[in-house]
């Protein structure tokens, strides 16, 4: 629900505080096999095109969830790049976006190169990502938002 500054008597309506806008959202959803085929097919030249040596090595600190965590990312990242508007075109590059965690795990996305040109063109002073994952499946939603200020 949105907060609310309060009702205008003659129209009805709900005006919305000053906040920031959603001004991109991406969703994806993968199959855990079809990233361990792509990565037992292409090996290493997969990965490392594919995941920052950041995600790769925390990656490896969870090598029992690796499966599931190189999908969340992989979703993670196709999610950024629908918020993005551009898919993975237009020079937006998977190593370019990168899923790293807050100390309390909460993930976050930190962009490079075009993507975080972009960004910056469309004024995003937040990035919203949520991740999730079963053994066969996993889960992105990531928000952008923007307070229309530069």
């Amino acid at each position: 629900m949105y907060p609310l500054k309060g009702m205008c008597p003659l129209r009805g309506y709900y005006r919305i505080m000053e906040q920031d806008m959603i001004i991109g959202h991406g969703v994806d959803i993968m199959s855990t096999k079809r990233i361990e085929k792509a990565i037992q097919r292409f090996g290493d030249q997969f990965v490392s095109r594919i995941f920052t040596p950041y995600e790769r090595a925390d990656i490896e600190k969870r090598e029992k969830y690796a499966p599931q965590l190189f999908t969340a990312y992989w979703a993670a990242k196709e999610a950024t790049m629908k918020a993005l508007g551009t898919g993975n075109r237009q020079g937006v590059r998977f190593i370019d976006i990168e899923v790293r965690h807050e100390s309390s795990g909460k993930p976050y996305i930190q962009l490079y190169g075009v993507s975080k040109q972009r960004v910056e063109t469309m004024n995003v002073n937040t990035i919203n990502v949520s991740m999730s994952h079963l053994d066969e499946i996993a889960t992105a939603s990531v928000i952008f938002e923007s307070n229309g200020k530069e």
